[in-house]
């Protein structure tokens, strides 16, 4: 990256007070920038690192004074986090263009399979039969892509992801590392009371556009029909989503969440991490769950629960501060018992 704080005040829409013609060339926090970086005061905790920095560059909200910020360059937006964000995005672009787009040697792919253009295929990549990958995308190292899929334009696959047979990935989808996609769903039937019997699992994954899938995480394929994740969701690492979960847009699901089979959620919901959801329930769009909650009924639109088993949000952050009095509640009692004997 090398752009002036001119420039770079057009790009993030913000207003600049400074030196315009300050050269920018990367991105650091706050205490490590340079002067020819890019940082940002996203939180005030942070305000004295602020005052102190050296970076070229420091986004800060609209309603911010600047004149504490004496002799430094500033760029006022409406989020700095996300102005940042935008830097950040321009030093990735980069960053993957320097990389070479080709057909590694070691690469096992199948004849039938139908590329687009600008397409890099790192080493080891196995590639099935009747599979398309649309154009611009890269598939690092040790990636296995099975039959009859289908991988839009300009998605990211990173090393030692799994992708089965007839899943469908929109375009600008991002699979982390170690990733299952379309793995066999957990699908068991007890005969007699004793045997286990597995049950085929012959569905599909579907995930839409501008979805992103963090490191270990696992979408097994339908037992029949589809598993399906909507444009614009972000998961975290380490997430469980069973068979025929369907996911809808804009969701954000955090990190050691885990969604059972047949579980539908609505549009604009977020998940916080630790949370466990029962299998065939429908939870609304636009809810909110807390982290480490346990979720066995339905949700409704825009309601906000934590806990477990959940209640409205509120109910369980007072349930939450009294347990830390439960000990005292606890001898409270014995000295009122105590006191009163047994009447």
């Amino acid at each position: 990256m090398k752009i002036t704080a001119s420039e770079l005040a057009v790009i993030v829409s913000g207003k600049l007070f400074g030196n315009k013609n300050v050269v920018l060339t990367g991105v650091n926090g706050l205490s490590v920038a340079k002067e020819s970086e890019v940082s940002f005061l996203g939180n005030l905790k942070y305000l004295s690192e602020a005052l102190k920095s050296k970076a070229g560059i420091i986004f800060i909200a609209d309603g911010m004074d600047i004149s504490q910020f004496t002799n430094k360059n500033i760029i006022k937006v409406p989020d700095p986090r996300y102005a940042y964000s935008i830097v950040l995005g321009i030093v990735e672009k980069e960053r993957l263009r320097l990389e070479k787009k080709n057909i590694h040697f070691s690469a096992s792919i199948a004849n039938n399979v139908n590329m687009g253009i600008n397409v890099c295929i790192g080493q080891n990549v196995v590639i099935e039969t009747d599979t398309e990958i649309g154009d611009n995308v890269r598939i690092l190292p040790n990636v296995y892509i099975g039959n009859n899929v289908k991988i839009g334009k300009n998605c990211l696959i990173y090393p030692n992801v799994f992708i089965g047979d007839y899943t469908v990935l929109g375009n600008r989808v991002i699979i982390h590392p170690g990733v299952v996609i379309g793995g066999d769903g957990f699908g068991f039937v007890t005969t007699n009371g004793k045997k286990i019997q597995k049950i085929p699992q012959i569905g599909k994954v579907e995930i839409g556009d501008d979805v992103e899938i963090g490191a270990n995480t696992t979408v097994d394929r339908a037992t029949v029909d589809v598993t399906k994740i909507d444009n614009g969701t972000k998961i975290d690492n380490l997430v469980q989503i069973g068979h025929n979960v369907k996911i809808g847009e804009n969701c954000v699901i955090i990190a050691q969440v885990g969604i059972s089979g047949s579980t539908h959620l609505g549009n604009n919901v977020t998940v916080g991490g630790q949370t466990g959801l029962v299998g065939h329930l429908k939870i609304g769009n636009d809810v909110m769950i807390a982290a480490q909650s346990g979720v066995t009924k339905n949700i409704k639109d825009y309601e906000k629960v934590g806990g477990n088993p959940i209640v409205p949000i509120k109910q369980s952050i007072k349930i939450r501060v009294l347990m830390k009095k439960l000990p005292e509640i606890y001898q409270n009692l014995k000295r009122i018992k105590g006191t009163l004997g047994d009447r």
